[in-house]
């Protein structure tokens, strides 16, 4: 973790003294897993951690010396304080509050490490090869059957729009968990180790938490970054089936986030997402920070180098299927659809399973984004 400067406030006095039961677990490449029932874990370099532990309730000018000895770097008190109220955050000092929404689930190590050893097919060229052939035949098999999909997502989300609207988030959540979870087995195959599960409460969201310090070459990093993808192709061909085999509410809403991610945001390169990791590693220059960054760089100065050139012409084409693809949705789902809601009320709604997605983001982020931010807030005035 970087050091920062801490701004002047009354913390000053603060006399930080380390949450007894804290538990320092050395990882490879000079890491420490840090990691407490009551903290949010952490993976920190191995003298951060020796320096962390002089912290014993002391005025940190007085243990500044020492820091400074253990991490071999001339750190300022401010520097230090910083870092020290980051980590407080996360739960690691006697009388402060954890703010941090992460939640420790179970450790995955051990299945991790019985799959890297038993499916070692799964990290060659055919096993990439299969797997994309996969998804072609997911998408073959969706648009065989288009017009039945289109109507029983109509059908479905029509007659059971509230439960829908939850269905959208919980039967994604498993799918994410296993999406994660794949890079984490590629991490473990180049010699990191996946060491917790567990849940954001801001979010509701599941992560997955690696040691990644042995991936040192792009060519690993990419494969990382691709894990996720791999099993996305698995999930949608054997999700795609297994609706078309059991056609009912159930198969079609674990389908349907998923067959909305393939089709509308697999390609995105959102800040962040594993596309744009990977041509960031593959081109050997820095992400943008999503589509709207990018374009009005663009605007402003064009590319001058020939891997800005092809990050360009990559960022368009994600840019430009993601509104046809858009589009086609949109257009797919033009007929009115008649919504049931509680208390016989009906109605009938165009682009209805759009709109319903649209109000299931925006519900989404009232239910977890805007608590989060106010909490932050309220944090940062305490």
């Amino acid at each position: 973790m970087t050091l920062h400067p801490s701004p002047q406030t009354e913390q000053e006095s603060w006399r930080p003294a380390l949450r007894e039961g804290l538990q320092f677990r050395p990882v490879s490449c000079g890491r420490v897993f840090v990691s407490h029932p009551e903290a949010a874990s952490q993976i920190l370099d191995a003298r951060v951690c020796d320096a962390l532990r002089e912290a014993r309730g002391q005025p940190i000018e007085e243990s500044l010396p020492r820091v400074r000895e253990i991490l071999e770097y001339d750190c300022t008190a401010d520097e230090w304080r910083g870092f020290l109220e980051q980590l407080a955050d996360f739960g690691y000092f006697e009388g402060r509050p954890k703010r941090n929404s992460r939640v420790r689930l179970f450790d995955p190590g051990p299945a991790i490490e019985f799959l890297t050893q038993r499916c070692r097919w799964v990290f060659t060229l055919p096993a990439g090869l299969f797997l994309a052939g996969l998804l072609l035949a997911g998408l073959w098999r969706l648009a065989s059957n288009w017009a039945f999909f289109v109507a029983e997502v109509t059908r479905v989300t029509g007659n059971y729009p509230l439960l829908a609207l939850v269905l959208y988030y919980l039967c994604f959540v498993p799918i994410g968990l296993l999406h994660e979870l794949a890079h984490g087995l590629v991490c473990r195959w180049f010699g990191g180790e996946v060491l917790e599960v567990g849940v954001k409460k801001d979010s509701a969201n599941l992560y997955v938490l690696s040691n990644t310090a042995p991936l040192r070459e792009p060519r690993q990093f990419i494969l990382y970054f691709a894990g996720g993808a791999f099993l996305d192709m698995l999930a949608f061909f054997a999700l795609v089936n297994l609706w078309l085999a059991v056609p009912n509410a159930l198969t079609l809403m674990l389908l349907l986030p998923q067959a909305i991610f393939v089709l509308f945001y697999s390609y995105s390169m959102e800040n962040g997402s594993d596309l744009s990791k990977i041509i960031s590693q593959w081109l050997g220059i820095p992400e943008a920070k999503g589509r709207r960054d990018f374009l009005k760089s663009l605007w402003k100065k064009r590319p001058q180098t020939a891997a800005e050139r092809k990050r360009a012409v990559i960022y368009l084409s994600s840019i430009a299927a993601q509104a046809a693809a858009a589009a086609f949705l949109i257009w797919a789902f033009r007929a009115p659809a008649a919504i049931h809601l509680p208390g016989g009320i009906q109605f009938r709604v165009p682009f209805w399973p759009p709109l319903l997605y649209l109000l299931y983001r925006l519900l989404r982020r009232f239910a977890f984004d805007l608590p989060a931010r106010f909490r932050a807030l309220r944090a940062k005035a305490a």
